[in-house]
């Protein structure tokens, strides 16, 4: 068995064994139309302190739990290393500690999420 020096040639080894070059473009067009009809509509930014005695939380809302719960997830991740505080994901909705609406949704502006507040 001789060595192969260089991804060239383990390229050639790959496609001599049937299979194909793998610096070909594959089809990606379906796969990314298939993730974008699974992103929200619309989310809503909002403040709430309810049952949270006196403590301000920001939800994002608009996650449907059966359809975007892994999206909402890394959504969540995101935020939460963006503003530097802690929260979650719970029943569709994502909390963050403290008022960061604003942050929030430029953030998810950014990322292109169409966003509007909710709430005073």
């Amino acid at each position: 068995m001789r060595k192969l020096k260089g991804l060239e040639a383990l390229a050639d080894l790959h496609k001599a064994m049937g299979g194909e070059r793998a610096d070909e473009p594959e089809m990606e067009g379906a796969d990314s139309q298939e993730v974008k009809g699974e992103v929200p509509a619309l989310l809503y930014v909002s403040r709430d302190r309810k049952a949270r005695k006196g403590k301000e939380v920001t939800l994002v809302e608009g996650f449907d739990e059966a359809l975007n719960g892994d999206l909402a997830r890394e959504v969540a991740k995101s935020l939460k290393v963006h503003c530097g505080v802690g929260g979650g994901w719970k029943d569709g909705v994502v909390l963050l500690q403290g008022d960061h609406r604003t942050r929030t949704a430029d953030w998810l502006q950014s990322k292109g999420y169409r966003v509007k507040h909710k709430g005073g």
